[in-house]
């Protein structure tokens, strides 16, 4: 733990404002000690979670738009079998 500190304060020439022990832990984790680099690589991961999050959503939406669409077919059909 020591030496994850000074290895932290040597590449941003002292302990980063706003640092908290999560973002040590993560950043010991990913063996990246400069803090800007962390927060890039942190930006990313937000990112992509954003983008498989929105992923799933839009599969959703499309699903859902499809069943809307084989169901007012549906109705359509039986309408036509009607007159």
């Amino acid at each position: 733990m020591k030496q994850l500190c000074i290895d932290i304060m040597e590449a941003n020439g002292g302990i980063p404002p706003g640092m908290t022990i999560a973002d040590l832990a993560r950043m010991n984790e990913m063996e990246v000690y400069n803090w800007e680099q962390y927060e890039r690589e942190q930006e990313k991961a937000r990112i992509q979670r954003l983008e498989s999050e929105n992923s799933r959503k839009i599969t959703e939406v499309v699903k859902a738009k499809k069943t809307r669409s084989d169901i007012s077919t549906t109705e359509e059909e039986q309408e036509s079998e009607i007159y």
